[in-house]
């Protein structure tokens, strides 16, 4: 008996041979990024999962300029150990005084730490912080008159305003973080303005001007020297998401004040507060 042969190609099912066709890869379109904007912005609000993008812009400067180091100046009125003030001086600033439960909250951050964390930053004590429009350094004492007279008139040019608390940031970055502060948010031109009536005050009576550009921050801490790298990334996403529950919270600027920073052998860095100028 003679036996068959039949080709494989004749056993496949029509259908199978026409729905064979041409296999194209998938154009996936590359992702965007853009450095200005945070990947997700936490909310008080457990329950609202939602990802917003938010800018940076407002509380970290973007050029280098604008950071200064711990030992620069606006900062020293609030470094212990400053050296002895001259002679015949008073290391003097000026800044608007923030509401006592607001300072309370925000040296409460802290407490957020854990135990290694809290021991790399050196924290500022409550009493130490203040919105500072403008540090003055070791001032003549002879030239205190000018200086209040001066104030009184900015702030006689100045209505009052408020503005509202922001969130936590670091200088220069989160990434590496030396200064952790608290920034503001609401009628911050107005703020702007108050600070460049009190700078072109200053500097007509002598001063040399601001050499960064006025971010309304106030500090609660800084690195201790030599903390780097994954030590100092650590306090940056921790502080980044400190729990900052007045966030949002107005506070009504209705003056601002004149103080004198000088050094207690036993209690550290003192304030004193020379003058206070209610805003027109």
């Amino acid at each position: 008996m003679e036996q068959d042969t039949f080709s494989t190609s004749e056993y496949r099912p029509k259908s199978s041979q026409n729905s064979i066709r041409k296999i194209e890869s998938s154009n996936i379109p590359k992702k965007r990024h853009n450095s200005d904007f945070e990947p997700y912005a936490g909310h008080k609000d457990a329950s609202d999962r939602r990802f917003i993008p938010r800018s940076e812009a407002t509380y970290v400067p973007k050029e280098p300029k604008v950071y200064v180091s711990p030992d620069s100046s606006e900062e020293n009125h609030e470094q212990p150990g400053d050296p002895e003030t001259p002679r015949n001086t008073q290391r003097l600033f000026i800044a608007i005084e923030l509401p006592r439960a607001i300072k309370r909250e925000f040296a409460g951050l802290a407490r957020s730490f854990r135990p290694r964390e809290h021991e790399r930053v050196r924290w500022i004590d409550e009493d130490s912080m203040h919105l500072t429009l403008k540090f003055l350094g070791d001032t003549p004492i002879e030239q205190i008159p000018n200086i209040m007279s001066s104030l009184q008139n900015a702030a006689n040019s100045t209505g009052k305003f408020s503005i509202r608390i922001g969130r936590t940031g670091c200088f220069p970055s989160f990434r590496d973080p030396r200064i952790c502060w608290i920034g503001f948010t609401g009628e911050l031109r107005r703020l702007e303005q108050l600070q460049g009536r009190v700078e072109g005050a200053m500097v007509a009576l002598g001063f040399e001007p601001g050499e960064r550009i006025f971010k309304a921050h106030v500090t609660t801490g800084r690195t201790r020297p030599g903390i780097r790298g994954r030590f100092a990334e650590d306090i940056g996403v921790s502080w980044r998401h400190a729990p900052l529950h007045s966030t949002g919270k107005a506070i009504s600027l209705k003056s601002i004040a004149l103080y004198r920073s000088y050094i207690d052998d036993k209690k550290g860095t003192l304030y004193q507060q020379l003058g206070n100028y209610e805003l027109g």
